[in-house]
């Protein structure tokens, strides 16, 4: 596992649809997915990080975001996802069966600025650090 099970608490599953050709998202932890101002990460099950990112609100809200913006490309129907990346994901998915969220909430620090959640700084380290398939830039 490269990130920390301690910290990260498994939060949601993705999988392909019965017909293979769209995905889904099933939240396993309602309570890790209330989390807000947190870092969240798909990992496959050996633990390999494939997309790692942040939600400002609803961890939950935005991993069930997911299904939509993939399955739309996959249907040539555009959107934020581009075609190649959602291919990408029906490969991940048919090739390890499902991906893991896992959420983590960085705990404040105290600042000039007062308290803050410093999510966005461990969401740039991370990505450095693991390089995930599926991130297009490398803040």
């Amino acid at each position: 596992m490269f990130l920390d099970r301690e910290r990260f608490k498994p939060a949601a599953e993705m999988r392909l649809s019965r017909d293979r050709s769209s995905i889904r998202v099933t939240i396993t932890d309602p309570t890790a997915c209330e989390l807000g101002e947190a870092v969240y990460a798909w990992i496959t099950a050996d633990g390999r990080a494939v997309r790692i990112g942040t939600c400002g609100a609803s961890a939950g809200k935005r991993l069930l975001s997911y299904p939509g913006y993939i399955n739309r490309s996959l249907t040539g129907r555009g959107g934020a996802t581009p075609k190649w990346e959602a291919l990408k994901w029906l490969n991940l998915l048919t090739e390890h069966g499902m991906l893991t969220a896992v959420v983590h909430q960085p705990e404040p620090t105290t600042t000039a600025a007062g308290l803050i959640r410093p999510y966005l700084d461990v969401e740039r380290q991370l990505i450095r650090q693991h390089r995930p398939l599926l991130n297009r830039s490398h803040r």
